[in-house]
């Protein structure tokens, strides 16, 4: 078995890293958790994500995810938690 990023992978890892350093507030920068951010903190990065297509991404395409497989999920998992 193959565990290694494909290329695809890795331009998909540098896009949503790209995303998340150019679109996450700044103000909300060190609140790890979700405990410690507020309703308003935590609809704000939502609302961010929605413009971008990406507020589901384990929801099939038809119900307005984005359709991304286990590996997608898995690296935007992971640099959301790089990020802070």
């Amino acid at each position: 078995m193959n565990l290694d990023f494909s290329p695809e992978d890795l331009a998909f890892r540098a896009e949503v890293r790209a995303f998340i350093a150019e679109n996450y507030p700044e103000r909300l920068k060190g609140l790890a958790h979700r405990e410690d951010m507020g309703r308003e903190d935590f609809l704000e990065w939502h609302r961010i994500l929605a413009k971008k297509g990406w507020v589901a991404p384990a929801w099939p395409v038809e119900y307005g995810g984005t359709g991304w497989n286990a590996v997608q999920r898995y690296i935007f998992s992971e640099e959301l938690a790089r990020a802070d």
